[in-house]
């Protein structure tokens, strides 16, 4: 396998291990994220509002006609019986439209999440108007993830300060110092094998970490903006940064 060695040990399987050491004076030299984007065309930099506005209307329109349709075929009042067909037709008919309704107003989120990243036009005023009215649809708050979103690329998978996403520790996987495993979700994870143990991942992470992730309460920041430990998300900003929270109370009692 090039770039790559397989080694075994005594004490489990054969694990993967790069070949490539960034310590070693020999290593070949990386190229610099400057370097890679020398070498895009320029094309793939300019911004259209016009092109952009044409995907909101286009994902709005197509929220707008599955509205629509749904309201024609399928009743807003609950059953009497929803173990009958009709009570079977109306549960499946309401979450065939609430999984694909999902997947439409995923496109206005990604298209907000352009606007905080300046993608959206050349004009981060305008940017900034149609992401704010995008996520208050949405009911998430703009300014205050438009901050902490940028500090998360800033430092991903940081341990300490990583705004959000951030990796558990060795110790919270129930992994000691010698890497024996003492907790239930480690004993689990080699109860199950790798394969198994992913896609139970997979499933906890969108149906249970994610719901947990959007309310606060999972994979957020470890420090405050002072570096201090802390369980408010008010700690995580400093007091020349709190107007970037005007649209949070709007969220968190929408939750």
């Amino acid at each position: 396998m090039a770039g790559a060695n397989l080694k075994s040990n005594n004490e489990g399987p054969t694990v993967w291990k790069s070949s490539y050491d960034p310590n070693d004076p020999n290593a070949p030299k990386l190229p610099t994220k400057g370097e890679i984007k020398a070498i895009i065309p320029k094309e793939c930099f300019q911004r259209s509002a016009l092109h952009s506005f044409y995907y909101v209307f286009r994902d709005s329109a197509m929220a707008a006609a599955l509205v629509y349709a749904t309201m024609q075929l399928i009743s807003t009042e609950v059953p009497s019986n929803l173990l009958s067909i009709e009570g079977l037709k109306w549960f499946a008919g309401w979450n065939f439209y609430a999984f694909w309704q999902g997947c439409i107003l995923t496109g206005h989120w990604v298209l907000a999440h352009e606007c905080g990243h300046g993608a959206f036009s050349s004009s981060q005023t305008l940017n900034d108007i149609v992401g704010f009215v995008l996520h208050q649809a949405l009911l998430v708050p703009y300014f205050a993830w438009q901050f902490t979103h940028a500090k998360h690329h800033r430092r991903t998978n940081h341990l300490t300060d990583g705004e959000s996403h951030v990796p558990p520790t060795a110790s919270e996987h129930g992994l000691g110092p010698n890497q024996e495993r003492s907790s239930f979700y480690s004993v689990w994870h080699e109860a199950m094998g790798d394969d198994a143990f992913a896609v139970f991942q997979v499933f906890t992470h969108l149906f249970i970490g994610w719901p947990m992730y959007l309310l606060g309460f999972a994979s957020r920041r470890r420090l405050t903006a002072y570096g201090e430990e802390s369980d408010s998300v008010m700690d995580h900003f400093r007091p020349c940064e709190y107007h970037l929270t005007v649209d949070m109370p709007l969220y968190k009692f929408c939750f």
